[in-house]
């Protein structure tokens, strides 16, 4: 935890402004309404989903079928929403947060790996971690397979 609030407090001030637009973005389409993110049930009912998931059989789905990919929502997704469900917060305002989170991991990502390599000042470095957050992948991938994207804005902090 002392590590991020380090990592906060060293981001300047007009950064974090630009940030908090782009954490902004995906709560303007839709609002109030869940978007068909890869598991619908996962956004309705994560606690579940996460218990199904430890099996190779789900009953659940269609007539029954063989999991596909289910332990890829174990961590994080599936604890983001479990937990959001377990507070009672509306599930598209858990689903657009998990979006925020996303894009600010690979914008604040982005631009400290910038900074730290020293291969452009402030501005341009915004610039790079706009570029990186919002690229046509990013926000194409974003509403429908969100999970998808995590290991990308994941990438600058390794």
């Amino acid at each position: 935890m002392r590590k991020l609030e380090q990592a906060v407090r060293r981001i300047p001030s007009s950064v974090g402004m630009v940030g908090a637009i782009v954490a902004l973005i995906p709560w303007f389409p839709y609002p109030g309404r869940i978007v068909a993110d890869t598991k619908i049930d996962l956004s309705l009912d994560p606690w579940g989903y996460l218990a199904r998931s430890q099996s190779a059989w789900d009953s659940h789905a269609a007539f029954g079928q063989l999991q596909n990919q289910a332990y890829g929502y174990l961590f994080p997704m599936g604890p983001f929403f479990g937990v959001g469900r377990s507070l009672d917060i509306p599930e598209w305002v858990v689903q657009r947060a998990w979006w925020s989170v996303i894009l600010l991991t690979a914008f604040v990502g982005m631009y400290r790996l910038c900074r730290r390599v020293g291969i452009a000042g402030r501005g341009g470095s915004v610039v790079a971690a706009l570029a990186f957050a919002l690229s046509p992948h990013a926000l194409t991938v974003l509403g429908a397979i969100s999970i998808e994207q995590w290991p990308s804005a994941m990438t600058p902090w390794l």
